[in-house]
């Protein structure tokens, strides 16, 4: 996204220098400990350096955003550094990689410099481009060697997966969401051989300098909000003067890709002011009114995109209290089922954890996942899967895993986030109010457990925990601790449909004060562990246009009986939709509807 040229006010980099030194003071009266190793990891030869943002490196103080209208400052794929959590700054004469300690800081420091650069930004039209993009499988790959795939955009490397072994099938399972795009034209996958690492250098095979083969994949497939999925064919890779790779390649030879691309279209924030007004005002009985048409897809996009809104304009707390208590009223009796449905309250909360909890979320889990992703322990457990002579020692695994676990949870590694601490308490208040205080700890318990924690275990790549799907071993590993501590949170002991996990029933009762107390000390309003507030960036007329675009979708070709039912709220869509063009889709108003509306 490149800045827009026009004459810059004066002081223009004088602001924008006393806004990286007051971050940087600010981060050392903090007692920062994000501070990184300088240089780059293996196979970053594309960057030519890296500095923390947490200490004084004095080639920061010498950015100058407004001499160089070309000027790109965008996140940087954790897979290209080997870290976490980077920017970038490029100008026409070089580039700047910048670590933060958690994608909330560095998303706020992207958009602090964005809007130094460019103070007026919220009241311009905009473009804003974003990949979203599965690399799942590949196939008829040579065998008995592993092989990673880059992603390039128009010929720039923006990500890649980590290595897998090949064969008849090869399987990455890795999700790549690539935001603040520049215009592209071209997206391609090169496929590429992992270097033997027994081999000398002198001696290895030149065929790891160059990718193995490439699929390209047509923007003009993946264009617009719904994900496509195909095989593409592996194109071999030939250089000059030779006759290419296909010798090396299956007759079938082809990568499974799911994908989207998106060019939205961001409206000056003036052009929202009523639409914002509505969703502020009234996004319970929007909820209400809308929830019945949607599939579970359509509530998890609906939910995130309010979710979004609300948390930039400081609503998100009572959305998520609101959502919480028409759910224990529109249960009743049936509370077993609090947070296991696929309803906008669930997918709302799964959201929201995910937007405010990550810090927490890497602090309480970071460790045992990088742990256990390099063990070698088997933890299977049940016997039909493992030797009998094993078996002993693959329980003593198991148990000694999830107690790792439970520490790490109910000691309270890491400040709690404290918009989880005040929903938490809010709901525990409400139930209480009604009589049914058991309700409440249900609540936090299933929201916490049931939808993040355990979650997580189970699938730590798809929550920023670490980047490769998890080998056979490791993955049965977090299958059966997810288990173990989701009974535990939910106060049950294993019964004879897994007899194999009887074993755990001891540990399950010996935990049970500890969690019960762990759910108390987090929803308690006057509790004293350490806190932390959410102090990430939501970009709101993004998130606006975000979901604008999602209800009218939702809402164009539904019938007209139901489109007057949602009034006004498709009138203030159709409102918006006049800016965007006459190829957006409008909403068929009814006519007296329009003039309630209008009058």
């Amino acid at each position: 996204m490149g800045l827009p040229g026009g004459p810059r006010p004066k002081n223009q980099d004088g602001g924008v220098r006393a806004l990286i030194k007051r971050r940087l003071e600010s981060r050392a009266k903090r007692n920062s400990n994000t501070q990184m190793n300088p240089g780059l990891s293996k196979g970053s030869r594309h960057y030519g350096s890296r500095e923390s943002v947490s200490i004084p490196v004095s080639p920061v103080g010498s950015l100058d955003l407004s001499a160089d209208t070309s000027t790109v400052i965008r996140p940087v794929h954790s897979s290209i550094l080997g870290e976490k959590y980077c920017f970038e700054v490029i100008n026409s004469e070089n580039t700047h990689c910048f670590g933060c300690s958690s994608a909330a800081e560095r998303d706020r420091w992207i958009e602090d410099l964005r809007r130094a650069a460019q103070p007026n930004k919220d009241n311009i039209e905009r473009t804003e481009n974003s990949l979203s993009l599965w690399v799942n499988e590949a196939k008829d790959l040579p065998p008995k060697r592993r092989y990673y795939c880059e992603v390039h955009l128009d010929g720039t490397l923006f990500a890649r997966t980590s290595s897998a072994a090949g064969g008849c099938q090869l399987f990455w399972g890795e999700f790549f969401e690539l935001d603040n795009l520049p215009c592209i034209s071209q997206i391609t996958l090169h496929i590429f051989r992992e270097e033997d690492p027994k081999k000398k250098r002198h001696s290895r095979d030149e065929s790891s300098l160059h990718p193995l083969g490439s699929v390209a994949i047509p923007l003009d497939e993946i264009r617009g909000r719904t994900f496509q999925e195909k095989w593409y064919p592996i194109t071999p890779f030939k250089a000059s003067g030779t006759a290419g790779n296909k010798e090396l390649l299956g007759p079938q030879a082809s990568l499974r890709i799911k994908a989207r691309f998106q060019n939205l279209q961001v409206l000056p924030m003036e052009k929202y002011k009523e639409f914002a007004e509505y969703v502020t005002v009234d996004y319970v009985e929007m909820c209400t009114s809308l929830e019945p048409l949607l599939n579970v897809k359509g509530k998890e996009e609906l939910a995130g995109a309010l979710v979004h809104v609300l948390q930039s304009i400081g609503k998100a707390k009572e959305f998520l209290v609101d959502l919480g208590g028409a759910e224990v009223e529109r249960l009743g009796e049936r509370e077993a089922l609090i947070f296991r449905e696929n309803t906008l309250a669930t997918k709302a909360i799964d959201e929201y954890m995910k937007l405010v909890g990550q810090k927490y979320l890497i602090d309480t889990l970071g460790d045992f996942i990088t742990r256990l992703y390099a063990s070698v322990e088997n933890c299977e457990v049940d016997p039909r899967k493992c030797p009998a002579s094993e078996l002993s020692n693959n329980q003593k695994h198991l148990t000694e895993a999830c107690e790792e676990v439970v520490q790490k949870i109910i000691k309270i590694h890491g400040p709690f986030p404290e918009e989880l601490n005040k929903i938490f308490s809010s709901w525990v208040e409400l139930c209480e109010d009604q009589c049914k205080p058991e309700i409440g700890q249900r609540l936090i318990s299933a929201s916490l457990f049931l939808r993040f924690l355990c979650p997580a275990i189970l699938s730590p790549s798809l929550f920023g925990l670490t980047q490769p799907y998890p080998e056979p071993n490791t993955l049965r590993t977090l299958t059966l601790t997810a288990k173990v501590i989701q009974n535990l949170a939910n106060f049950t002991q294993f019964g004879e449909k897994e007899e194999y996990m009887l074993f755990m029933n001891d540990f399950l009762q010996q935990h049970w004060d500890g969690m019960r107390g762990f759910l108390q000390t987090v929803s308690n309003s006057d509790t004293e562990i350490p806190m932390t507030s959410f102090d990430g960036y939501v970009d709101l007329p993004l998130r606006l246009a975000v979901l604008h675009g999602l209800l009218v979708d939702i809402i164009y070709q539904k019938d007209q009986e139901t489109i007057d039912k949602l009034h006004p709220l498709p009138s203030i869509l159709n409102q918006i939709t006049e800016s965007l063009g006459p190829e957006a889709p409008r909403i068929l108003v009814s006519r007296c509807v329009l003039d309630l509306y209008l009058f």
